[in-house]
Protein backbone atom coordinates (compact mmCIF):
# COMPACT_ATOMS: atom_id res chain seq x y z
CA UNK A 1 0.00 0.00 0.00
CA UNK A 2 1.47 3.35 -1.04
CA UNK A 3 1.83 5.90 1.71
CA UNK A 4 0.26 9.25 0.78
CA UNK A 5 -0.20 12.54 2.53
CA UNK A 6 -2.98 15.06 2.15
CA UNK A 7 -1.87 18.57 1.26
CA UNK A 8 -3.65 21.76 0.33
CA UNK A 9 -2.43 24.04 -2.43
CA UNK A 10 -4.01 27.22 -3.66
CA UNK A 11 -3.18 27.25 -7.34
CA UNK A 12 -4.10 30.21 -9.55
CA UNK A 13 -6.58 31.31 -6.88
CA UNK A 14 -8.31 27.96 -6.47
CA UNK A 15 -7.77 25.78 -3.40
CA UNK A 16 -7.04 22.11 -4.01
CA UNK A 17 -6.68 19.32 -1.49
CA UNK A 18 -4.80 16.38 -2.97
CA UNK A 19 -3.08 13.20 -1.84
CA UNK A 20 0.56 12.94 -2.80
CA UNK A 21 3.34 10.52 -2.11
CA UNK A 22 5.97 11.91 0.30
CA UNK A 23 8.63 11.89 -2.41
CA UNK A 24 6.44 13.28 -5.18
CA UNK A 25 7.95 16.42 -6.65
CA UNK A 26 5.86 19.54 -6.79
CA UNK A 27 6.11 19.74 -10.58
CA UNK A 28 4.63 16.24 -10.86
CA UNK A 29 1.83 17.12 -8.46
CA UNK A 30 1.02 20.21 -10.52
CA UNK A 31 0.99 18.31 -13.79
CA UNK A 32 -0.38 14.93 -12.76
CA UNK A 33 -2.67 15.64 -9.80
CA UNK A 34 -3.97 19.04 -10.93
CA UNK A 35 -3.68 18.49 -14.70
CA UNK A 36 -1.92 21.83 -15.21
CA UNK A 37 0.54 20.76 -17.87
CA UNK A 38 1.67 24.26 -18.83
CA UNK A 39 4.49 23.86 -16.31
CA UNK A 40 7.14 21.90 -18.17
CA UNK A 41 9.69 19.37 -17.02
CA UNK A 42 13.01 19.98 -18.68
CA UNK A 43 16.12 18.68 -16.96
CA UNK A 44 14.74 17.42 -13.60
CA UNK A 45 17.83 18.87 -11.96
CA UNK A 46 16.85 22.51 -11.49
CA UNK A 47 19.16 23.80 -14.19
CA UNK A 48 16.83 24.68 -17.05
CA UNK A 49 14.00 26.49 -15.24
CA UNK A 50 11.23 25.11 -17.47
CA UNK A 51 9.36 24.09 -14.30
CA UNK A 52 9.40 27.60 -12.77
CA UNK A 53 6.23 28.60 -10.93
CA UNK A 54 5.53 31.30 -8.37
CA UNK A 55 5.23 30.13 -4.77
CA UNK A 56 3.87 32.81 -2.49
CA UNK A 57 4.88 35.33 -5.16
CA UNK A 58 8.45 34.14 -5.57
CA UNK A 59 9.82 32.13 -8.49
CA UNK A 60 10.83 28.59 -7.59
CA UNK A 61 11.84 25.56 -9.58
CA UNK A 62 9.14 23.06 -8.87
CA UNK A 63 11.35 20.08 -9.72
CA UNK A 64 13.52 20.87 -6.71
CA UNK A 65 10.75 20.76 -4.10
CA UNK A 66 8.61 17.96 -2.76
CA UNK A 67 4.92 18.64 -3.05
CA UNK A 68 4.56 18.18 0.71
CA UNK A 69 6.96 21.09 1.24
CA UNK A 70 4.52 23.35 -0.58
CA UNK A 71 1.57 22.39 1.64
CA UNK A 72 -0.45 25.51 2.43
CA UNK A 73 1.24 27.60 -0.25
CA UNK A 74 -0.21 29.81 -2.94
CA UNK A 75 1.08 28.88 -6.36
CA UNK A 76 0.78 30.55 -9.72
CA UNK A 77 1.40 28.64 -12.91
CA UNK A 78 1.39 29.92 -16.47
CA UNK A 79 -2.28 28.94 -16.75
CA UNK A 80 -3.13 31.60 -14.17
CA UNK A 81 -1.74 34.47 -16.24
CA UNK A 82 -4.89 34.88 -18.31
CA UNK A 83 -6.96 35.38 -15.18
CA UNK A 84 -4.94 38.35 -13.94
CA UNK A 85 -6.60 41.78 -14.20
CA UNK A 86 -3.86 42.99 -16.54
CA UNK A 87 -4.88 40.37 -19.09
CA UNK A 88 -8.30 41.92 -19.64
CA UNK A 89 -10.22 39.81 -22.14
CA UNK A 90 -7.11 38.73 -24.00
CA UNK A 91 -3.56 37.73 -23.20
CA UNK A 92 -1.52 39.07 -20.31
CA UNK A 93 1.02 41.64 -21.61
CA UNK A 94 3.81 39.14 -20.91
CA UNK A 95 2.16 36.51 -23.06
CA UNK A 96 1.41 39.11 -25.70
CA UNK A 97 5.04 40.23 -25.59
CA UNK A 98 6.31 36.73 -26.30
CA UNK A 99 3.97 36.59 -29.28
CA UNK A 100 4.74 40.05 -30.62
CA UNK A 101 8.52 39.89 -30.16
CA UNK A 102 8.87 36.26 -31.25
CA UNK A 103 10.12 35.21 -27.83
CA UNK A 104 8.29 31.89 -28.11
CA UNK A 105 10.71 30.16 -30.49
CA UNK A 106 10.35 26.41 -29.82
CA UNK A 107 8.20 27.27 -26.84
CA UNK A 108 9.44 24.70 -24.36
CA UNK A 109 11.10 27.16 -22.03
CA UNK A 110 8.36 29.78 -22.43
CA UNK A 111 6.22 28.97 -19.36
CA UNK A 112 9.24 29.20 -17.08
CA UNK A 113 10.46 32.36 -18.77
CA UNK A 114 7.05 33.98 -18.40
CA UNK A 115 6.86 33.12 -14.71
CA UNK A 116 10.36 34.48 -14.09
CA UNK A 117 9.39 37.60 -16.04
CA UNK A 118 6.23 37.94 -13.95
CA UNK A 119 8.21 37.77 -10.71
CA UNK A 120 10.62 40.39 -12.03
CA UNK A 121 7.94 42.86 -13.15
CA UNK A 122 6.06 42.45 -9.87
CA UNK A 123 9.18 43.56 -8.03
CA UNK A 124 10.65 45.91 -10.63
CA UNK A 125 8.10 47.28 -13.14
CA UNK A 126 10.75 49.13 -15.14
CA UNK A 127 13.77 46.83 -15.46
CA UNK A 128 16.68 47.52 -17.75
CA UNK A 129 18.13 44.88 -20.06
CA UNK A 130 20.76 43.81 -17.56
CA UNK A 131 18.14 43.31 -14.86
CA UNK A 132 15.97 41.27 -17.22
CA UNK A 133 18.88 39.06 -18.20
CA UNK A 134 19.72 38.56 -14.53
CA UNK A 135 16.11 37.65 -13.71
CA UNK A 136 15.97 34.94 -16.39
CA UNK A 137 19.51 33.70 -15.83
CA UNK A 138 18.11 30.57 -14.17
CA UNK A 139 16.08 29.72 -17.25
CA UNK A 140 17.77 28.07 -20.20
CA UNK A 141 16.66 28.58 -23.77
CA UNK A 142 18.00 25.79 -25.89
CA UNK A 143 17.18 27.82 -29.00
CA UNK A 144 19.75 30.31 -27.65
CA UNK A 145 17.50 33.19 -28.66
CA UNK A 146 17.58 35.24 -25.51
CA UNK A 147 17.41 38.57 -27.34
CA UNK A 148 13.79 38.03 -28.37
CA UNK A 149 12.89 36.89 -24.86
CA UNK A 150 14.43 40.02 -23.36
CA UNK A 151 12.47 42.15 -25.85
CA UNK A 152 9.30 40.27 -24.92
CA UNK A 153 9.69 41.21 -21.26
CA UNK A 154 10.55 44.80 -22.20
CA UNK A 155 7.36 44.86 -24.29
CA UNK A 156 5.34 43.68 -21.30
CA UNK A 157 6.90 46.29 -19.01
CA UNK A 158 5.93 49.05 -21.43
CA UNK A 159 2.40 47.72 -21.88
CA UNK A 160 1.87 47.40 -18.13
CA UNK A 161 3.17 50.92 -17.58
CA UNK A 162 0.80 52.31 -20.21
CA UNK A 163 -2.05 50.43 -18.56
CA UNK A 164 -1.24 51.97 -15.20
CA UNK A 165 -1.10 55.44 -16.72
CA UNK A 166 -4.49 54.91 -18.36
CA UNK A 167 -5.94 53.69 -15.06
CA UNK A 168 -4.51 56.72 -13.27
CA UNK A 169 -6.20 58.92 -15.87
CA UNK A 170 -9.51 57.32 -15.01
CA UNK A 171 -9.75 55.41 -18.26
CA UNK A 172 -9.59 58.32 -20.68
CA UNK A 173 -10.94 57.39 -24.09
CA UNK A 174 -9.34 58.85 -27.18
CA UNK A 175 -11.80 59.50 -29.97
CA UNK A 176 -11.01 59.13 -33.67
CA UNK A 177 -10.48 62.87 -34.03
CA UNK A 178 -7.98 62.86 -31.15
CA UNK A 179 -10.35 64.37 -28.59
CA UNK A 180 -10.61 62.66 -25.21
CA UNK A 181 -13.61 61.58 -23.22
CA UNK A 182 -13.54 60.63 -19.57
CA UNK A 183 -15.92 58.29 -17.78
CA UNK A 184 -17.29 61.33 -15.96
CA UNK A 185 -18.62 62.57 -19.29
CA UNK A 186 -20.43 59.30 -19.81
CA UNK A 187 -22.55 59.44 -16.69
CA UNK A 188 -26.20 60.32 -16.59
CA UNK A 189 -27.84 62.84 -14.31
CA UNK A 190 -28.00 60.29 -11.51
CA UNK A 191 -24.27 59.73 -11.71
CA UNK A 192 -24.63 56.29 -13.27
CA UNK A 193 -22.27 55.32 -16.08
CA UNK A 194 -24.13 55.20 -19.38
CA UNK A 195 -22.32 54.74 -22.67
CA UNK A 196 -25.57 55.00 -24.62
CA UNK A 197 -25.70 51.33 -25.57
CA UNK A 198 -29.00 49.64 -24.92
CA UNK A 199 -28.69 47.47 -21.80
CA UNK A 200 -25.30 48.99 -21.03
CA UNK A 201 -23.35 46.85 -18.59
CA UNK A 202 -22.48 49.97 -16.60
CA UNK A 203 -18.76 49.30 -16.62
CA UNK A 204 -16.47 52.14 -17.69
CA UNK A 205 -14.59 51.06 -20.79
CA UNK A 206 -11.80 52.41 -22.92
CA UNK A 207 -12.92 50.23 -25.78
CA UNK A 208 -13.95 52.61 -28.55
CA UNK A 209 -15.49 49.70 -30.43
CA UNK A 210 -17.97 49.20 -27.61
CA UNK A 211 -20.51 51.48 -29.25
CA UNK A 212 -20.10 50.24 -32.79
CA UNK A 213 -20.03 46.58 -31.86
CA UNK A 214 -23.13 46.89 -29.77
CA UNK A 215 -24.86 49.06 -32.34
CA UNK A 216 -25.53 51.84 -29.87
CA UNK A 217 -24.79 55.51 -30.11
CA UNK A 218 -23.21 57.62 -27.42
CA UNK A 219 -24.85 60.92 -26.80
Amino acid sequence: MTDTREITLTVNGTEHTIDVEPRQLLVHAIREELDLTGTHIGCDTGNCGACTVLKDGKPIKSCLMFATQADGSELMTVEGMEDLPEAGDDLHPLQEGFREEHGLQCGYCTPGMIMSGKALLDENPDPNEEEIREAISGNLCRCTGYQNIVRSIEYAAEELEEGEIAAADGGVVTDADGSTITPAELTDEDGEFDCGVENCCGGPTTDREHDSVSGGERE
